[in-house]
């Protein structure tokens, strides 16, 4: 099984082509699970169906969930699957603070086993923020012990407070697994749509994927890779200013 984690970049720059070099990324990688996040509400405007059903339509996907932010519904979460889901939810249908507003949450049956997966979009500004926003949605998955996996742009390194506590509740992060070395996600040295940026900020990793189970050790991770970190063949461009996330699971 392939999950695959990918922040879309909500942002006119190159938009129609973006859009075709997104679909034909997702379609060269194929992961089973596919959590995007700066999904725009329209593909046009505001006109026509979301942007994660537009690429679900586009790449063969017959899985397909997508929730607005309720406080900023120009824009949302989704997550695009392979496989039935038996329950979709986001974190703003409970009682939590606007601002952890960030997680929308699958399940779905593998093999016998049961996976959550949970996609997120951490707050930019503030750490302070990001830290609530994490333990809120740590505490909105709970301690159920199923197959759980964690992804999406958590706007932190590996280095950050949120690395470290989700390291301590037994959170694996895949990127251990990748024998050529973790990748950044954010490239401000190769990425053209950030290179404006390079003189003042560094490359880092931003967008993670996490493991957690009891077993989580036994798991057989077989690849761990970033994506849309090429241009694509059609319209030679990068479909985002992220690279996406995947790792492959054996599931025994």
């Amino acid at each position: 099984m392939r999950i695959a984690s990918f922040n879309i970049w909500n942002n006119p720059t190159l938009w129609h082509e973006r859009i075709g070099a997104i679909c034909e990324e997702v379609k060269r990688v194929a992961p089973d699970m596919l959590a995007l996040q700066e999904v725009k509400t329209y593909i046009d405007g505001e006109t026509g169906i979301d942007v994660a059903t537009y690429i679900a339509n586009q790449t063969g996907y017959p899985f397909c969930v997508f929730h607005p932010y309720p406080d900023s519904p120009d824009e949302g979460l989704a997550v695009l699957s392979k496989v039935p889901l038996d329950t979709n939810d986001a974190i703003w249908h409970y009682e939590v603070e606007e601002a952890n507003y960030c997680a929308m949450r699958v399940t779905f049956q593998v093999g016998g086993h049961v996976f959550g997966l949970t996609n997120v979009h951490l707050n930019w500004r503030s750490s302070d923020i990001r830290e609530a926003q994490m333990k809120a949605v740590h505490e909105w998955i709970g301690e159920e012990e199923r197959y759980e996996i964690l992804c999406g742009d958590f706007n932190d390194d590996p280095q950050s407070e949120n690395h470290h506590y989700l390291t301590e509740h037994r959170w694996v992060d895949v990127a251990k697994y990748d024998e050529g070395g973790a990748q950044p996600t954010l490239d401000y040295t190769h990425n053209p749509y950030l290179q404006q940026d390079s003189l003042s900020k560094q490359s880092s990793r931003y967008d993670w994927i996490l493991l957690r189970h009891a077993e989580v050790n036994s798991l057989l991770i077989t690849n761990v890779d970033v994506f849309g970190n090429a241009p694509v063949s059609k319209t030679n461009i990068l479909p985002s200013d992220h690279y996406g996330v995947l790792f492959d699971l054996d599931i025994p």
